[in-house]
């Protein structure tokens, strides 16, 4: 199977470094608990064969799922460095892709710089790139301490409680049972209840314990997790928006 890079064999596709999906498996995945992401993968595929006329095939499996699968690399009427062979197919049949290739350059076919005399066996070995583009569906997850990079921060898909960490933000405060009415796709939205443990019995906390409705959203792949997660979380209580922000990652 080609492997799939950290958008280095290539995730996203403005990003190049792919990670295992966060996606949980799910019994069929829909618009409304998954979305469409990019990925690439790459790899260098070796050919031997032997003697001038032959040809030699590789195929490589996309994981299931992949969709508008596209080769960018190679392409047919390439050669390789040495010029001794040139791609002569290439074609993609579900998710597997063939790459044909024909030795008919003068470092295989030609005795004078093989250095075999003729008919002698010569045999050749010949490396190509290989990159695809596709789509999969995949499961976004989130943070259960939302903006926190500390260490054993943790993910989950429809977490149950998530606890504010935003720098600057008062300790103690979080959503509690959460029930999630869509999760993993585009957006999620659930509706929890907000606990602000820092208030005493006589503090004036008109918020604690109201319903507060959260939406999840621009999922993304992040490098500091190495997870494809929701990078937005907002929570508002009636028409008033109690807390809101993008959650920084690395390119």
């Amino acid at each position: 199977m080609i492997a799939r890079s950290a958008p280095s064999l290539a995730l996203v596709l403005a990003a190049t470094i792919l990670v295992a999906s966060a996606a949980t498996a799910a019994a069929k995945l829909t618009s409304k608990n998954s979305f469409p992401f990019a990925f690439a993968a790459t790899s260098t595929e070796v050919f031997s064969g032997a003697d001038c006329g032959t040809t030699a095939s590789i195929t490589k499996t996309l994981p299931a799922g992949a969709t508008g699968i596209k080769v960018r690399e190679p392409a047919v009427g390439d050669r390789d460095e040495a010029g001794g062979t040139q791609v002569t197919a290439v074609t993609v049949t579900g998710t597997a892709i063939t790459v044909t290739v024909l030795a008919d350059g003068a470092t295989i076919c030609d005795p004078a710089q093989t250095g075999y005399p003729p008919g002698a066996t010569v045999y050749w070995t010949a490396s190509y790139d290989l990159r695809a583009e596709y789509k999969r569906r995949v499961q976004a997850t989130l943070r259960v301490y939302y903006e926190s990079y500390m260490h054993g921060a943790r993910w989950k898909m429809r977490p149950k409680t998530i606890h504010d960490s935003r720098a600057g933000a008062a300790p103690g405060q979080r959503v509690t049972g959460i029930k999630w009415k869509r999760f993993g796709g585009r957006k999620a939205i659930g509706y929890g209840t907000l606990r602000q443990d820092y208030c005493r019995p006589d503090d004036n906390c008109p918020q604690n314990g109201k319903r507060i409705r959260l939406v999840a959203s621009k999922p993304d792949y992040c490098k500091d997790s190495d997870r494809i997660e929701y990078l937005r979380l907002a929570g508002s209580i009636g028409k008033i928006e109690w807390f809101g922000g993008i959650i920084t990652c690395s390119p």
